[in-house]
């Protein structure tokens, strides 16, 4: 069952930091806050304890930024990045780490960063400001989808296809959080959508391009486990639009 949560709470950048120490964890919030900005409208959640984290991801807490100590006890950091994952994959993950060699792990998981601890006066400004102004572009990217008297607030980042099936009269878009309905056109969405991000692979499906996690053949694999088959006959096409858009991020 989806949670109806406010459009002006869904607009605010939803921080967490998790780390072991206390004292560490006092000091990356100091870094936090120190960089936030008057007009970031951001909201910072701290926890000592990688699992309580996750335990509020599953009961529907949605985070935009997670800062985690990877060297932590019991579940460290690099487990906790690929949980979330799971559970949320529009959550950026920074990592906070005194060894070099987890850089290369994290990156497995599509971490957005990893900063070593000694190079925190150095990187930590420019890493957080640039990740926060992303995340506030994407949070003016969002439609508005459902009934006239009920509407819900869906951000693009979080689509991961849009489908209608022939003859069907709702358009059905997929998403991290669940599924939604609209009385729409397929077409009718896509130009609403007014997004490079999206690309229309066959006459029924419109793929968010960020999700996909790979293509195998004239398969087209989205990173929640699904698949989507295209016409050898557009297979080319498709693939150039996809690397054109990826080149151009």
């Amino acid at each position: 069952m989806k949670v109806h949560v406010p459009a002006w709470e869904k607009m605010m950048i939803k921080i967490a930091i998790v780390d072991d120490e206390k004292n560490a964890l006092d000091l990356i919030h100091t870094y936090v806050e120190r960089e936030l900005l008057p007009s970031d409208e951001a909201e910072i959640f701290t926890f000592t304890k990688a699992d309580d984290l996750l335990e509020r991801l599953e009961d529907g807490l949605e985070i935009d930024i997670v800062i985690a100590d990877v060297e932590m006890p019991g579940m460290n950091g690099i487990e906790l990045g690929r949980r979330i994952n799971a559970l949320q994959r529009s959550i950026y993950l920074i990592f906070i780490t005194a060894y070099a060699s987890y850089a290369a792990e994290s990156y497995t998981i599509e971490a957005y960063q990893y900063i070593l601890k000694n190079d925190m006066d150095k990187r930590f400004s420019m890493i957080f400001r640039r990740l926060m102004e992303r995340v506030k572009r994407e949070k003016r990217q969002y439609k508005m989808i459902g009934t006239p008297t009920n509407k819900e607030t869906v951000y693009y980042r979080d689509i991961v296809y849009i489908t209608k099936a022939k003859g069907a009269k709702y358009v059905r878009y997929i998403t991290v959080n669940g599924e939604y309905t609209e009385r729409i056109s397929l077409n009718q969405a896509r130009e609403e959508l007014e997004s490079r991000e999206f690309l229309q692979i066959e006459r029924g499906y419109i793929i968010n391009i960020n999700h996909i996690a790979a293509i195998h053949g004239n398969c087209v694999y989205m990173d929640n486990g699904e698949q989507v088959v295209i016409s050898r006959a557009r297979l080319k096409k498709v693939r150039e639009e996809i690397n054109l858009y990826r080149g151009s991020l």
